[in-house]
């Protein structure tokens, strides 16, 4: 089965141009909303070697800023509107829970894909000669399909907890549920979010805030107990008429204090234009 790309089809155009022999994959949320016929500006494109040269020719070409990360085998590309993550097939391994993992290189596309959050994300789109034909061992199709959000394997949540606020906020953006043995997993491993860094809860509250409708994701968050500090994150459904962020952010200073941005250690800017009188 074939899924083709609905947008930025020069950029992967050239992709296939300047990586000659190496093979490369779309891969993860593209090739889920592609499917469902929306357009995806999250663009993520695994590859079999280190991609910085092609990298380079891509910002050079479309004017991105690049910024590696060689400890996760990443190159980030990035101008005002978006970035693109070009990244080297890998594989994880996490010594404790909540831990950063230890990154290697993997040895196949399957391999890289073992490591994903949801099987809807465990998709990949060939950019090679069988172009944009789906590699889906976790059976990502039929999940979606079925409208499923379900982890890959039983140690997801304890491996990365930020998955936990993931699984929310897929689930209440697409209206799937998310899976029994999933949602089992989730109540048995949300005592590890205590163990992530503040910043790292903070990252997925902001991506949570930056959904177009939000309301029902943090009311789902507040269900299930999943912040420490609850009592500092009240709101009502007026949220989603906000469209702005820093708007948003506002409408919350304005319900709860500055109590919920000191704790999570929000950055001084925001902090500095939430401080009274709004």
């Amino acid at each position: 089965m074939k899924i083709k790309p609905l947008n930025d089809k020069e950029l992967i155009a050239k992709v296939i141009e300047f990586k000659k022999e190496v093979r490369a994959y779309l891969v993860g949320g593209c090739v889920r909303d592609w499917y469902l016929g929306k357009n995806c500006f999250d663009i993520d494109i695994t590859f079999s070697e280190y991609p910085i040269n092609i990298a380079i020719k891509i910002s050079g070409k479309f004017k991105f800023k690049y910024e590696e990360f060689k400890n996760f085998l990443t190159v980030r590309l990035r101008n005002e509107e978006r970035r693109i993550d070009f990244a080297t097939f890998r594989k994880e391994v996490y010594k404790t829970p909540a831990a950063l993992p230890n990154v290697r290189v993997a040895a196949s596309i399957e391999e890289d894909l073992k490591r994903r959050d949801f099987t809807s994300n465990a998709i990949a789109l060939s950019l090679n000669n069988d172009l944009y034909e789906i590699v889906d061992p976790f059976n990502g199709l039929s999940d979606i399909n079925s409208r499923l959000i379900r982890v890959i394997h039983n140690e997801s949540f304890t491996d990365d907890p930020t998955r936990i606020f993931r699984a929310v906020r897929f689930s209440k953006r697409f209206g799937w549920e998310i899976e029994k043995n999933t949602f089992n997993l989730l109540e048995r491993d949300k005592k590890y979010i205590k163990k992530l860094s503040k910043e790292r809860i903070r990252n997925e509250i902001i991506k949570i805030l930056q959904e177009d409708k939000c309301y029902e994701m943090l009311l789902m968050i507040k269900e299930l107990n999943l912040l420490d500090n609850n009592e500092f994150f009240n709101f009502s459904s007026d949220i989603d008429n906000i469209k702005d962020l820093q708007e948003r952010y506002i409408y919350i200073a304005k319900k709860n204090g500055m109590n919920f941005f000191e704790y999570y250690n929000f950055e001084r800017k925001i902090k500095n234009m939430l401080a009274p009188p709004f």
